[in-house]
């Protein structure tokens, strides 16, 4: 009653002898009042006083209140205290600021008391007040308080203000600097009572996810994330460690995913977080390995203690990767913990390095088990182990094959052909070159982007001491026209692009022998001798003028497949009883390609000499009956212009013009077409030829066909702009 009283009226005063008055009553009586009766009634007085005490009067008022009564009831006073603010909305904010510098006189241990306490009364409230229209609401706590709510605006109030409280105390300097000192200070039961608080508050937020989702929840549960994270924040590692080891031996897996996401932040948000070396530390890799099957997550974060601790305590590391290339090689590994799961074994093996040697063999059989999925961990397998996968690289190279198109493929034959040494890599090269030329399942350019990789990636030092092996690879991928069930013209296009890599290593005098074993070997097939001049043809287009330095080898050998292209009669057909028709127009295609090539970058003049011109032209001429002269065109019209005499200018004018008398339109039409070329080429040189010339374009200028006769006007345009004279005073 006195108290009750002093309520009604020195409370109210604001000068200093009501103020002794009130501090000398709480030092004489509350000690003998609390030997004979509990304190939580006098505490809800002072408390229901609270808005009438003038605001600097307040503070060591309950400062001493709670110093006789005991440190204990400082749970009682925010609970009625934050019970005020929920039916009288305009004092929350200086009742708010009151309980944080009250707080702020209290230690760790108080502190931690009362927000147990506190989290403890959040967790324990009914979800909902029972729908009482025009009477309060009584609410008993297990703590024997008595709390009353007018109704369920205010019932939600309060809660949302303790979660409130808890939070801006979490935040404040005071609480957060004897956080910081726990690590010196702290006990057993400080460090139960953080990981009690944070068990709890996560417990509530797993509650309230899974009961509704409403704008007051949304804000509960975030002043309550907000709790956990300033706790976890700014706690020293080894506590922070033992709280979370404590949060992961509860049986709640939604509380454990929780807990592995505090966890997480942890270490993302401070880059030099590095936890003590430790027996209570490495137990925790433990307990993160035993629920991977059920927590996804756990790997990730073994992921990222593999990163910080992995090279001071391998053994344990070693054991997080046996146990996660077992679920690797599982038939049907976690459907959740892939990505995560293949991130920690990348991790642990740049971490381990030669000490995963152990367990290669499985690592390697994982990863090509599922190829596609595990390009990333055969990539750094490749890079930190290369020394020891000779075992392996046939498979490897035979799995990548038959799923090349996959991304990241293409890392993993860059790591093959950089990492592996050539004499490691070359053998096991020959013996898969067979599989996958056999097969329309593998894909060809794995062999050759890791044979592209391993020549450029070596010097010509190595290249010319395994030059005898490199050319068998490169006969077996050469036969792929002739051994392909079904042929693709871009996987040959890989493989000249590949031969090409390794000519850029070699000198003249170390690629000529090559060349001409190729050239032997062409002769066993139609097929073989069309690849050859397709490889001939992208050499010469490459090589531009240095291929001359073997021409001369190749000539008389490309004169007879250009003999072999001549028509069986004037006709359109070719020869070809015994030969594919498609191989046939690709040899002769690629058989004039390179002879043009030869003729447009021998600046010099000097390749064609009259020999070679003599053989060439009758066999370039017997090839104008053709269908198509496309590609017969530029080389045969270039042919005199590179030889540059005029004896064999009009040598070849002669014996073209000659054919225009051929009965067949289509042939006429042909030559009329190369000719026209050739003047272009010749340039004002041609005027040496007019005489000659003249006969036969009469003729053709009145020819019967129109296309033939069209063509010829077109031919004395030509003239006239070469010239530079009218034709009209000759014809």
């Amino acid at each position: 009653s006195i108290f009750t009283f002093m309520g009604d009226n020195t409370m109210r005063m604001d000068d200093n002898y009501s103020i002794q008055v009130v501090m000398e009553s709480i030092s004489t009586i509350i000690p003998v009042i609390q030997k004979k009766k509990d304190m939580v009634g006098i505490v809800r007085v002072f408390c229901d006083t609270l808005p009438h005490i003038p605001s600097h009067r307040a503070d060591p008022i309950f400062s001493l209140l709670l110093e006789t009564c005991g440190s204990r009831y400082l749970y009682h006073v925010v609970v009625f205290l934050l019970e005020q603010c929920s039916r009288e909305r305009e004092h929350a904010s200086q009742f708010s600021y009151f309980i944080q510098t009250l707080t702020g006189h209290f230690g760790l241990a108080d502190i931690l008391t009362t927000a147990v306490g506190l989290i403890k009364t959040l967790a324990k409230l009914p979800d909902d007040l029972n729908k009482k229209t025009g009477k309060t609401h009584k609410v008993r706590l297990d703590t024997g308080v008595e709390l009353s709510f007018s109704d369920a605006k205010h019932y939600n109030y309060f809660k949302l203000g303790v979660a409130t409280q808890l939070y801006l105390v979490s935040t404040s300097k005071h609480f957060t600097g004897l956080l910081s000192d726990l690590e010196k200070e702290g006990s057993p039961v400080q460090e139960q009572r953080l990981s009690e608080l944070i068990e709890l508050a996560l417990s509530i937020m797993i509650h309230y996810q899974v009961v509704k989702n409403d704008k007051f929840i949304d804000m509960l549960n975030k002043r309550l994330t907000g709790v956990v994270t300033k706790v976890t924040a700014g706690l020293p590692s080894a506590r922070f460690i033992s709280v979370v080891k404590a949060l992961l031996r509860t049986d709640t897996p939604l509380l454990h995913t929780k807990s592995l996401n505090i966890l997480l932040n942890k270490i993302k948000s401070d880059s030099t977080w590095s936890p003590d070396l430790t027996e209570s530390t490495f137990s925790l890799v433990d307990i993160l390995l035993e629920l991977t099957d059920t927590q996804p997550l756990a790997w990730k974060i073994l992921e990222d203690l593999a990163k910080r601790l992995g090279t001071q305590q391998p053994e344990q590391f070693l054991k997080v990767l046996s146990r996660a290339t077992q679920q690797l090689n599982a038939a049907t590994p976690h459907r959740d913990s892939g990505e995560d799961l293949r991130c920690c074994v990348t991790s642990c093996v740049e971490v381990l390095g030669v000490r995963c040697v152990t367990v290669l063999q499985e690592l390697v059989e994982a990863a090509t088990a599922h190829v596609a999925a595990n390009v990333g961990i055969l990539c750094v397998v490749l890079k930190t182990l290369p020394q020891f996968m000779s075992a392996y690289l046939g498979d490897v190279i035979t799995v990548i094959a038959k799923d090349y198109s996959a991304a990241g493929m293409g890392k993993v034959s860059d790591e093959l052909g950089e990492r592996i040494k050539m004499r490691v890599l070359l053998p096991a090269l020959v013996k898969s070159i067979d599989t996958v030329l056999s097969s329309d399942d593998h894909d060809l350019k794995a062999v050759t982007d890791t044979l592209s990789k391993c020549i450029r990636s070596n010097v010509t030092h190595d290249i010319k001491n395994h030059v005898t092996t490199i050319t068998t690879i490169f006969v077996k991928l050469l036969s792929y026209r002739d051994t392909a069930a079904k042929y693709d013209e871009s996987k040959e296009e890989d493989i000249i692009s590949c031969f090409l890599d390794l000519v850029y290593k070699l000198t003249e005098k170390e690629f000529l022998p090559l060349l001409l074993q190729l050239m032997e070997w062409s002769e066993g097939t139609l097929e073989r001798s069309t690849t050859f001049y397709n490889l001939s043809y992208r050499l010469s287009d490459k090589l531009q003028g240095l291929f001359l330095l073997f021409g001369g080898s190749i000539f008389l050998n490309l004169v007879e497949k250009l003999k072999q292209c001549k028509p069986l009669d004037a006709g359109d057909a070719f020869e070809s009883k015994r030969q594919k028709k498609d191989s046939q127009v690709d040899l002769t295609k690629y058989s004039l390609r390179t002879l043009h090539n030869i003729l447009r970058y021998d600046s010099s003049h000097s390749f064609i000499t009259a020999d070679r011109f003599d053989a060439l032209l009758p066999v370039l001429l017997d090839l104008v009956p053709l269908p198509d002269i496309v590609e017969l065109k530029p080389a045969l019209a270039h042919l005199p212009i590179a030889a540059n005499t005029e004896r064999l200018w009009k040598q070849f004018n002669f014996q073209l013009l000659n054919l225009s008398k051929s009965h067949k339109p289509k042939v006429r039409t042909h030559v009329l077409d190369v000719y026209g070329e050739f003047i272009q080429k010749l340039g004002q040189d041609y005027s040496l030829l007019l005489p000659d010339t003249l006969p036969f374009l009469a003729e053709l200028l009145e020819d019967s066909d129109k296309e033939v006769e069209d063509l010829a006007h077109d031919v004395v345009k030509r003239i006239e702009e070469v010239t530079g004279e009218s034709m009209e005073q000759y014809l």
